[in-house]
């Protein structure tokens, strides 16, 4: 009996510590189309406390703009270029940082790639070839595991053939 209860203890634990650290590995390709992080609590419905910056308005297919998220602390984030509901583009491999295959597109999303705290990243995002429409960068940011903002807005990013 003592054994048994050693195992329930060990499950326990071990599921409470998944729902506390949610993925500090980043997000699973699970998540590219809601956005929502597993960490069983709902969203933030509170003003979005973080900056997204893209780094140039319009751009010609294939090349490349620079995507920030910054702000006060948070330990995880989430990024997709998106034309309506479809991820588009890639995101260049980078320091602290998971790529995500969304769609069937490689690379077309990017996550954190381990949970330390972070005021800010920077992503470069390359517009894919004979692309002609406009892109908004959608964004997840979890403050930590159970305060989190998601599939928030950029600006518009306009592309050209």
């Amino acid at each position: 009996m003592m054994n048994s209860k050693k195992v329930t203890l060990a499950v326990v634990l071990a599921t409470t510590l998944a729902v506390a650290y949610g993925y500090g590995g980043g997000a699973p390709v699970e998540a590219c189309g809601d956005m929502v992080p597993q960490h069983h609590v709902a969203p933030q419905s509170t003003p979005f406390p973080y900056r997204i910056s893209v780094s140039k308005s319009n751009i010609r297919s294939g090349e490349k703009v620079l995507v920030t998220i910054s702000g006060k602390e948070f330990k995880g984030f989430f990024v997709q270029g998106r034309v309506g509901d479809v991820p588009v583009g890639t995101f260049e491999p980078a320091p602290g940082v998971k790529l995500v295959d969304c769609g069937g597109s490689r690379g077309s999303g990017a996550s954190h790639s381990d949970p330390n705290p972070k005021q800010q990243i920077a992503l470069t995002w390359v517009a894919p070839p004979g692309l002609s429409e406009t892109v908004q960068f959608r964004v997840t940011v979890a403050q930590d595991g159970g305060t989190f903002w998601v599939g928030q807005k950029s600006t518009p990013l306009t592309i050209s053939a």
